[in-house]
C-alpha cells in the first residue's frame, strides 16, 4: 500500500520552496497569491495567470513558482509557502488524508480519451525491442511520481495488457529527463506528456497511453487529470475572497482555452524552450468546473490500486467556495 505521513508529505517543501508564514488577509490593496504548477502542458495554468489578467482583476497579485511533481505542490500548499496550486489527484488526496490542511477547490487539465491519446504517453527509444506493452516484463520504466496520478493510472494500465505489477520496476525521474534516460539504457520505457513527448518525438515512440485506463472509467471518456488545491486555513479564512479566486480559476481556463497562441507562447518564456522544437505539441483543454464525475476515475483507480491510506469518495473531495 502506498500511504504518506504528514511529515513525509510536509518535507517536499525543501524541495522547491521555502518559507511557512500564512498570508495575511487581504487588504485594501491587491493580495498577493503564491501559486505553483509542474512543468507540463496539463499543470500549466499557473503559469498563465499573470497573462490572462483575471487574477488581478479579481484583486489578486500572482507570484508563480514551477515545482518538481505534485506531491511538492501539495505540502508547499499545506505548510503555507503557497495559497494555490495544481496538483494531481493521487498526490492530493494522500496529503487530506494525512492531515495536511489543503483542500480540492477547482478542475484542471482535462483528458479526453478520443483526441489526446498523443498527449500522454508511454515511451521507448525508437530502436527499443519493446514493441508491446507485454514486452515490458522484467523492464524499468520512469514516472514522474511514484505516487501519482500518472503512476496510479500505469499500475492500471500494465495488468490490462498482461503485465503483473510485480514484473517492473517503476523509477522516479523528472519527465525532462526521461528521454535521455531512455537514450542511455538507464530506463526502457518512460511516462511523457506534454511538452516532453514534442522533445522527444524525433527520438521516441509511444507503446501506449495509459491514461486510457482511467478515462475508460468515465462515461464520457473525459477526467481530470489536474485540479487546484488551496491551503485549507487560508482559503476559509475569507469566503469571498475564495469565490474571487475560484471565479479567476475558471476565467482563466477559459482564456487558456481560447488563446493557444498566447499559452503557447508563455511556456515557451517561462520555460525557456526552443519554440521550433516545441512547435505541434498537442495542446491541454481546461475544466471551466468540477463534478464529481469529472474525478471518479482517477479515486476509483487509486482506491482499487490501494494508492490512498483509506478509501475515499470523489464528490465529498470537493470543497465549494
Amino acid at each position: 500500500m502506498t500511504s504518506f505521513s504528514r511529515s513525509a508529505l510536509l518535507t517536499g517543501l525543501a524541495a522547491g520552496v521555502a518559507g511557512a508564514a500564512l498570508p495575511r488577509i487581504a487588504g485594501a490593496q491587491s493580495t498577493t497569491v503564491r501559486i505553483a504548477g509542474v512543468f507540463s502542458d496539463l499543470f500549466a495554468e499557473p503559469f498563465y495567470a499573470k497573462d490572462a489578467g483575471a487574477f488581478a482583476k479579481a484583486g489578486f497579485d500572482v507570484q508563480t513558482t514551477s515545482l518538481n511533481n505534485a506531491g511538492a505542490v501539495a505540502a508547499a500548499i499545506g505548510g503555507g509557502s503557497l495559497e494555490l496550486g495544481t496538483g494531481d489527484l493521487i498526490s492530493g488526496v494522500n496529503a487530506i488524508n494525512a492531515g495536511v490542511p489543503v483542500v480540492l477547490v477547482a478542475g484542471g487539465g482535462l483528458y479526453n480519451e478520443r483526441g489526446d491519446q498523443g498527449s500522454t504517453i508511454l515511451a521507448v527509444t525508437n530502436d527499443s525491442p519493446i514493441k508491446t506493452a507485454k514486452d515490458l516484463v522484467g523492464k524499468s520504466i520512469g514516472v514522474p511520481t511514484l505516487a501519482g496520478l500518472s503512476t496510479a493510472c500505469l499500475r492500471a494500465w500494465l495488468p490490462a495488457h498482461g503485465v503483473p505489477l510485480d514484473s517492473v520496476k517503476l523509477v522516479e525521474i523528472p519527465q525532462s529527463a526521461s528521454p535521455a534516460a531512455l537514450q542511455r539504457g538507464t530506463l526502457d520505457a518512460g511516462l511523457l506528456s506534454e511538452p516532453f513527448v514534442t522533445f522527444a518525438k524525433s527520438s521516441t515512440r509511444a507503446i501506449g497511453s495509459p491514461f486510457d485506463a482511467a478515462a475508460d472509467l468515465a462515461a464520457n471518456k473525459v477526467f481530470c487529470v489536474s485540479v487546484w488545491y488551496a491551503n485549507k486555513t487560508w482559503f476559509e479564512a475569507d469566503a469571498a475572497r475564495s469565490r474571487r479566486i475560484v471565479q479567476a480559476i475558471y476565467d482563466t481556463a477559459r482564456w487558456a482555452n481560447a488563446h493557444r497562441d498566447d499559452t503557447f507562447n508563455v511556456l515557451v518564456r517561462d520555460g525557456q524552450l526552443d519554440p521550433v522544437q516545441a512547435r505541434g505539441m498537442q495542446r491541454t483543454t481546461y475544466a471551466t468546473t468540477l463534478t464529481a464525475d469529472l474525478i471518479a476515475p482517477v479515486i476509483t483507480i487509486g482506491n482499487q490500486n490501494k494508492m490512498f491510506s483509506k478509501p475515499t469518495d470523489a464528490a465529498s473531495l470537493i470543497t465549494k467556495a
